[in-house]
Order: C-alpha cells, then structure tokens, then sequence
C-alpha cells in the first residue's frame, strides 16, 4: 500500500508537472504567436474540459500504477525477465530493446485502439477520452482507467519473452509520453517537410487531432504505417497538415463558452422529425459552413444535457439557424414536445469538419448520399452548392424506412423542379435499395461524394465506391459517435447520456 501511494502521487505529480508546464508555454505564454501552428481554429478547450481531463487523469493513473507496481513484484519474485543492470547485454541490445519496444508498442496501440472504436465497447470506454474534441497537453492521460491498462498490458508478455532492463523500459516511458504529448498537444510543431519520406510516416498532431474530431481512422501511435495497409488513414490528413503550413494571420476563435439561442419556431417535419428554428443573440453564429453541427445545452427537470446536431439552413441562403432532430432520447423529445417560441436555450458556436465550402466558379459533380436523418448536414450543402455554383450538378440518394419517414421532402421536390442540375432519387427499404449502379451512374473525373446516414449504409456505400476505383480524397463521409456512458449508468437500467 505505502509503495502504491508513493508511485501513484510520484506518477501523478510528474504528469501533471509535465503537462502544465506545455499548457502553460502554447496555450497561453506563446498561444498568440503560434496561432497559425493551432489545429483547431476553434477553441473548445476551456476550463470545464481541462478539470474533467484532469479528473480522469488522476482516476487513470490508479490503473496503470498497481499495473506497474504488478511488474515489479513479478520481476521480484523471479517471474519475468526485467532486470535492474542497464547495459547486462551490451549498450546495442539496449538500444535494440527500446526499438522493438517502440515498434511492438505502435502494433499494438493501433489494433487494441481500433477494437475500442467497435461500437459494443466505444461508449463505455474510449469516449470518456474522446469527450475532448480540441485536444490540449491534459488530454495526453484522460483515459478511462480500463483502457489505462489495456494501452500498456504488453509489457508484460514481452518482459516474459526477452530480458528488457529498468532503464530502457524507462526510456520506452519517457519516449512514450513525449509523444503522446506531441499528438495531444493541438498545435503543429513539426515543419513542413514532415511530408516526405522518411518523416512522413511519423504520427503527426495534426494526424491525431482528426482523429479526435472525425472518429474513424488515424488510429496509429507512432507511425502512419498500419493506417496506410489498412486503409484507415483519413483523407484529410495530409491536406489540413500542408494547409496549416501556408496559414498566415489566422483568427482563433474562442468557442469555450456556451452563448444564448432563442427559439423562434418548431416545425414539425414528420411524425418522428422537428425542426427547430433559432434566433442566435450572437451574430457570430452565422459564421459557419453547410455540414457543421452546433453543440447545445439543454437544462430538462433540472439536469443539464449536452448534445450535438447538424444545421440543417443554409449559411449562404437563410437568415436562421435550423436543426433537424430525430426522436430519440430527452433532448430530442424536449424540442418535439416541450419547446415553444421563445425559449432559450444555450450552445457553442458551429463547427465540424464534415463540410462543404463552396467556389462560385466552380463546375463539379456531387453525390449525395444520406439515409434518414442524415439528411440533415447534406441538406444545407445542397442549398449551398445550388446556390453558390450553378454550374455544379448535385445528385441526392436518399434512403429511408418508409416514405413518411422522408425528410425535406416537400422541399427536395421543390428545388429539383427549379434547378435542372439537381436530381432527387428516393429509396425505400423493401422496395428499393442503393445499389453500386446508382453510384457508377454518377460518375465523372471530378465527382466528389458525400455521405451520411446509419453506419450500415455509409459501410455499403463505401464499400461501393472503393471498388469502383473512387479516389479517396474525393469521398466525405460524416463519423458520429455515441457520448461516454459511466459504468454505473449501466446498473441504473439506462444510457446516462443519449443523443
């Protein structure tokens, strides 16, 4: 007890040293001056996150300290081959052992982090670290105490297999905890030839902050290897690396505090559907791009919930702000009903980087293709590009259950009668499916193919498109993830946290 005690407040203690000493010199002593190295132009990262970050912290290290001291007492008793004399076998078999630790560690990091975004395990476990969208040097240790363990268990087998010195598991820790550092960090240290070989294989911030805020890919640790063969790398991440290079004068807008929306009309969409109409008592509201989400706070029998959904209006069209939301848990059975004009409620400025930005000289082909309340995001990028560039042909899949399920439908006929370059197709299960020939009919050289709806069909569509060869920089696909849900909640009979 007293040994854990010691290791645990040591572990803390340096951690949070560490940490705040990196927050301290980017974030705030030369925040300014690297503004245009800062992932996020959007500033989430406020007071409220770095206490939760810090919370999970400390309960993580409980974790991985009696997981460490478990080492110590197998190597004690004779049970594992570490061993306290540095350099035993020579100083090369000492560098060699923190090689294969590095590349043994990035293997295993990439696939037991691609397991914990299986959607059985996701919400229970890696969503308390992916509660940090715009990740700082804080969210570098705020993991749930089970993955604290899980990320390091092969240690142990290796220890077993091969003699590996206190020191160079040492110098493994410290070489692992820059590094963490580094992806968490939110700003892009590294230069601008980082984009070729061989530095362009190394994990950059830039790569891992994606992964924070589009969910699915860029899973690798170290290195950018298992992404490239196993083709989870997101297609963003190259280009939003160059872009932060040939940034000049950027304007970091600070989203870490909730403003004021004012509710000025609900419009029943279908039985299930409403949308919700805001009056934003902050003009910066409108500063958004088609596909964005707002972040809202909703106080309902006196507890607060947080949630997210897309806008569904148009920034180059309307003078509103709308969402669309599906019934489904408390927040969105408050809006369909409870809510009344004149109601306030509280949210983050819009962001997102399922996005579209328009070029009024543009002439493209889009493919959109939405099932259900997908609809919502490609809705408003449909007004836009019709809107922006009326030289682009815009095509819409859109599946849904039943027809009354349909959303916008009133409106999606409406624009096809008045905009010869947009065609609506509906598909209704049972009776009509997606298939890979409606895709292949689309295309041309510079298609560009957005996508949102359940993962079935954003899975089958992708699948699709890749065999047909589609470049994947040209297809944009829109990742949700389930909120984090504490393990008690799991013994109250219900999810703590629905959408």
């Amino acid at each position: 007890m007293l040994a854990f005690i010691q290791q645990y407040f040591t572990t803390v203690a340096a951690a949070l040293a560490i940490m705040s000493t990196a927050y301290l010199i980017f974030w705030v002593a030369f925040g300014n001056t690297l503004r245009n190295r800062k992932i996020q132009l959007s500033k989430r990262a406020g007071a409220h996150q770095i206490r939760e970050e810090v919370v999970a912290t400390l309960l993580s290290f409980i974790g991985s300290t009696v997981f460490m001291l478990s080492i110590v007492t197998l190597k004690d008793n004779g049970l594992t081959k570490f061993h306290a004399e540095a350099g035993k076998y020579g100083w090369s078999y000492e560098i060699l052992t923190v090689v294969v630790m590095v590349l043994i560690s990035d293997t295993w990091f990439y696939w037991s982090h691609r397991a914990m975004h299986h959607a059985k395990v996701y919400k229970y476990v890696h969503a308390l670290h992916h509660k940090s969208l715009d990740v700082n040097p804080y969210t570098s240790t705020s993991f749930h105490v089970i993955e604290a363990v899980l990320l390091t268990v092969w240690i142990l087998p290796l220890g077993m297999l091969m003699p590996v010195s206190m020191a160079a598991l040492g110098v493994m820790q410290v070489v692992g905890t820059l590094n963490n550092l580094k992806s968490h960090l939110g700003y892009e240290l590294f230069p601008g030839f980082f984009t070729f070989p061989p530095f362009n294989m190394l994990v950059t911030a830039t790569n891992h902050s994606l992964h924070h805020t589009q969910y699915n890919g860029n899973y690798g640790l170290f290195f950018r290897f298992w992404d490239i063969v196993c083709d989870t790398e997101l297609n963003t991440t190259s280009s939003t690396f160059a872009e932060i290079h040939q940034r000049h004068d950027a304007e970091i807008i600070d989203n870490t505090t909730y403003r004021t929306l004012v509710i000025d009309g609900l419009v029943k969409e279908n039985s299930t559907t409403i949308s919700v109409y805001f009056r934003p008592t902050d003009k910066a509201f409108y500063n958004y791009h088609a596909g964005q989400y707002l972040t809202v706070k909703v106080k309902i029998d006196g507890k607060t919930y947080n949630r997210c959904f897309s806008l569904s209006s148009s920034p180059n069209i309307d003078n509103f702000l709308r969402i669309t939301v599906k019934l489904k848990g408390e927040v969105s059975h408050y809006f369909f009903s409870d809510a009344k004009a004149g109601d306030t409620i509280e949210s983050l400025l819009p962001v997102g980087d399922f996005t579209f930005r328009p070029h009024t000289d543009s002439v493209k082909n889009y493919v959109m293709v939405a099932g259900g309340s997908g609809i919502t995001p490609l809705f408003s990028m449909i007004q836009t590009v019709l809107y922006t560039e009326p030289d682009s042909t815009v095509t819409l899949l859109y599946a849904n259950k039943t027809e009354a399920n349909i959303i916008f439908q009133k409106e999606l006929h409406h624009l096809a009668q008045h905009y010869p370059h947009f065609t609506y197709t509906d598909f209704i299960s049972g009776k009509k499916r997606i298939r890979k020939e409606d895709l292949s009919a689309n295309i041309s050289p510079n298609a560009s193919y957005y996508i949102c709806g359940p993962d079935t069909l954003k899975g089958e569509v992708a699948k699709h498109l890749k065999d047909m060869n589609i470049q994947k920089s040209h297809i944009h696909i829109e990742n949700f993830a389930d909120g984090y849900i504490p393990w008690f909640g799991l013994f109250q009979g219900k999810p703590t946290i629905k959408a």
